[in-house]
């Protein structure tokens, strides 16, 4: 069978449309560095908040803050990559 130039652009767009559907990760990976990095600014806002509560001596409520958001957001976090993991 000869290979005729229309027959080749067909094969070549159909492993293009191929590559493309598979290629989904590119979008997972877009979204989740946008969700890493507002998790960075939530630390940043959250260790603030912490400073503040420390210099008016409510060390209590600064210890509860950080062990409530290790306990919640870092374990949604961890869940999330996992996800984010077998997604890609």
């Amino acid at each position: 069978m000869k290979l005729t130039k229309s027959r080749l652009k067909e094969i070549i767009r159909d492993e293009v449309k191929r590559i493309t559907e598979v290629g989904a990760g590119y979008d997972y990976h877009k979204i989740n560095k946008k969700i890493e990095k507002s998790y960075k600014q939530y630390w940043d806002d959250v260790k603030d908040l912490q400073k503040i509560l420390d210099q008016k001596g409510m060390k209590k409520e600064s210890k509860n803050l950080r062990k409530e958001y290790a306990k919640k957001v870092l374990g949604f976090h961890t869940w999330f990559r996992s996800l984010i993991d077998r997604l890609l």
